[in-house]
C-alpha cells in the first residue's frame, strides 16, 4: 500500500476540452514529483505491496509520471466498531492478505463477539500523476487494454493531471450481526474461494498491464 497526499476520487473519464496553458509546466510538474517521492508513505501499511514493487519502481522512473498511492489488491476481514450498540466511525482489521488464503486460516479469525464482521475484496488500484493530458491518455491506453474499464482521469486544480487505475473486480459480504454468524461454514469456504479468484484475476490483469507499459515505452525509446 502507497499512500500520499492526494485527492483520489478520479474515477471518471475526461471528455471536455481543456486549456493546454493551464497546464502544469516540465519544471513544476519535476518538482512535485520529487517532493511526492520524498514524502512518507502515510498508508496503514507504510510501504508498497510487494507484487505491485517492480510496476510503481518502473513508473517513477518514467520522467513523465509519479505514482500517488497504490494497492496491489488484498482480502480483508474486519468489524466495525460500536460503542454502546451505536456504530462508530472507523474499523477492526482481524485478517489482512496480499496472497490467496485458506478458508482455515480465515475462519479460525472469526469472533462474532468482536462487532459485525465484514469480509471484503479490495482490487488493485493505483493513482499517477501524469504530466500532461497526452502521458496520461497513453497510460490509460494501457490501463483499459489490460482490463481495468473502470480507469479514468481528471484534470485539476494547477494543472494537475491525475490517473486512476481501477477496476470492478470487488466484494464485501457482511459475515456477522448483533454477535451471530449470518453464514454457514460451507458458505464461508465458498466466499473464500469466490475471493480467491478474484485476487487471481486480478493479479492476472495487474501483470498485463506491467507488460503493456513496458511495451509501450520501449517502443517509444526505439523511435
Amino acid at each position: 500500500m502507497q499512500t500520499n497526499r492526494v485527492n483520489h476520487k478520479c474515477s471518471w473519464c475526461l471528455c471536455l476540452p481543456v486549456n493546454k496553458s493551464l497546464l502544469m509546466s516540465r519544471e513544476d510538474f519535476a518538482n512535485q514529483k520529487k517532493q511526492i517521492l520524498c514524502a512518507s508513505d502515510l498508508s496503514k501499511k507504510g510501504s508498497i505491496d510487494l507484487p505491485i514493487q517492480s510496476l510503481v519502481e518502473y513508473l517513477n522512473n518514467i520522467d513523465e509520471y509519479v505514482t500517488t498511492s497504490s494497492c496491489s489488491g488484498r482480502i480483508i476481514v474486519f468489524c466495525e466498531d460500536k460503542v454502546e450498540g451505536h456504530l462508530k466511525k472507523g474499523c477492526k482489521w482481524l485478517y489482512t492478505s496480499h496472497d490467496v488464503v485458506e478458508d482455515g486460516i480465515l475462519i479460525s479469525k472469526l469472533d462474532p463477539t468482536e462487532g459485525n464482521i465484514i469480509l471484503k475484496f479490495e482490487p488493485f488500484i493505483l493513482h499517477v500523476q501524469c504530466y500532461n493530458l497526452d502521458a496520461a491518455k497513453l497510460m490509460l491506453t494501457c490501463a483499459l487494454e489490460s482490463g481495468f474499464k473502470n480507469s479514468g482521469l481528471v484534470v485539476g486544480k494547477h494543472g494537475k493531471v491525475v490517473l486512476a487505475v481501477r477496476s470492478c473486480l470487488s466484494l464485501e459480504v457482511p459475515l456477522s450481526n448483533e454477535g451471530s454468524l449470518l453464514v454457514s461454514e460451507e458458505y464461508l469456504k465458498y466466499l473464500v474461494t469466490i475471493a480467491n479468484d478474484k485476487l487471481t484475476e486480478n493479479l492476472k490483469r495487474t501483470e498485463k498491464f506491467h507488460q503493456r507499459v513496458r511495451e509501450l515505452f520501449h517502443n517509444q525509446q526505439l523511435k
